[in-house]
C-alpha cells in the first residue's frame, strides 16, 4: 500500500521564518510544493514567530500566510499563562482553528492545572485538541503533563516531535491515558511502529514531518514498508488527525 494512493495529512509542521536562522522553505507556495513532492497533500501548521515573540501576532502572521492555501491548516500557539482566553477564543472561532499548541518551558510557566485548567475546560467544551512538544528539550515536565492531562480526559493531547530520548516516558504515558496521542515525526525507535501497534494500537498515532527540521520522505517510506494493513496506514497518515480536528475521540 502506497501513501500516494490517498492524501497524507501532516500533523506537525511549521510555516514561516525563524528568528535565529534560515530555513530552506518558509513561504507558503514553496512549503506546499516541497510537501507535495514528498507525498504530503495537507499539513497542520503553526508559525515559529509565536514561540519566542508574541503568540497572537504570530497567529496573525500564520493566518495571513495560509490564506488562499487550503492545503495548510492553521494551528494557534498560545500561552496558557498570559494570553487572554477571550481574545484567543474569538480569533480561533473566526478562523475555524480547531487545535492549539503550547510551549510552557519557552514561555516560562509550568504545565499545571491551576494555570492550564480553565483553558482545557474551554477546549473540552469545544472538542478541541492540544499539541505539546517533547523532543530533545521537552516543553513540559512529564509528571506535570500526566497530572494535568489526567484531570481533563476530554481534551486529546498530542505529544509533538517525541524523540527517542522520550522513549521511557512515552510508553507508560500512552498506556496510562487513552486520550494521549503520539506524533511520529521524531520517534526513531527501532521497529517503533510495530511495537506501538502491539502496545496501544494505531488509533492514537499520527504522521508528522516536523518540517522544516526533517525530510519527511524517509519516514513515509518506512510507514509504507513496515507491514501495516491499508486501514492502519490510512489511520496514521490521515484519518486519526482528521478525527481530532473534527472533535471526535479515538475508537
Amino acid at each position: 500500500m502506497s501513501t500516494s494512493d490517498f492524501p497524507v495529512f501532516d500533523c506537525n509542521a511549521a510555516l514561516g521564518r525563524r528568528h535565529n536562522r534560515r530555513v530552506a522553505y518558509d513561504r507558503p507556495d514553496d512549503v506546499v510544493r516541497f510537501l507535495a513532492a514528498a507525498g504530503i497533500s495537507k499539513a497542520l501548521v503553526y508559525h515559529p514567530y509565536a514561540v519566542p515573540f508574541g503568540t497572537m501576532e504570530g497567529n496573525r502572521f500564520l493566518l495571513d500566510a495560509v490564506a488562499g492555501h487550503p492545503e495548510l491548516v492553521p494551528q494557534f500557539v498560545v500561552s496558557f499563562a498570559v494570553d487572554d482566553p477571550d481574545e484567543v477564543r474569538a480569533a480561533a472561532e473566526a478562523a475555524g482553528v480547531r487545535t492549539l499548541r503550547v510551549f510552557p518551558k519557552s514561555h516560562g510557566y509550568p504545565f499545571v492545572d491551576w494555570i492550564a485548567g480553565p483553558w482545557l475546560e474551554w477546549m473540552a467544551r469545544e472538542r478541541m485538541a492540544l499539541w505539546v512538544p517533547l523532543g530533545r528539550n521537552p516543553e513540559v515536565d512529564i509528571r506535570d503533563l500526566y497530572e494535568t492531562a489526567r484531570r481533563h480526559p476530554d481534551v486529546p493531547v498530542v505529544l509533538a516531535g517525541a524523540h527517542y530520548s522520550n522513549y521511557a516516558a512515552v510508553w507508560p504515558l500512552l498506556k496510562a491515558l487513552d486520550h494521549i496521542h503520539l506524533d511520529l515525526s521524531r520517534f526513531d525507535a527501532a521497529n517503533g511502529i510495530e511495537r506501538l501497534e502491539r502496545h496501544v494500537g494505531l488509533d492514537r498515532l499520527l504522521f508528522g514531518s516536523d518540517f522544516p527540521e526533517v525530510d519527511p520522505k524517509p519516514y513515509l517510506h518506512y510507514l509504507r514498508h513496515c507491514g501495516l494493513e491499508e486501514n492502519g496506514l490510512r489511520a496514521i497518515c490521515r484519518d486519526n488527525l482528521e478525527r481530532l480536528i473534527a472533535g471526535e475521540r479515538a475508537v
